[in-house]
């Protein structure tokens, strides 16, 4: 990741490869506004090269032996992973992926 993190606050473009043509979701047609196929694509994109992360639903990312970190610190431009029906919807059925883009001064 860059030493200087820019939030992302606007849609990607279409013609941005990170989240179209050279995502694995996409490709696999699970592409935007899926949360899987943008956590995947942003992180592509902060890292700069293909992440490691799972292709698979997103309450499954968590247990992925990818050799990142974990923790319940929240830090910029990490992956956040709820369980099926923790992110405020129990009929969401695969669970739900998001990147930190913001820290607020209380820790939220």
């Amino acid at each position: 990741m860059s030493k200087v993190y820019v939030k992302r606050t606007t849609a990607p473009s279409k013609n941005d490869k990170n989240y179209y043509s050279g995502n694995v979701f996409y490709q696999s047609g699970y592409g935007m506004p899926n949360c899987t196929c943008y956590a995947f694509g942003r992180w592509q994109e902060l890292l700069g090269k293909k992440p490691n992360l799972s292709t698979s639903n997103a309450e499954n990312w968590y247990g992925k032996n990818d050799g990142y970190k974990r923790g319940k610190t929240p830090k910029l431009g990490a992956v956040v992973c709820w369980r099926k029906g923790q992110a405020g919807n129990s009929s969401d059925g695969a669970g739900h992926v998001a990147i930190v883009e913001e820290i607020y001064s209380d820790g939220s």
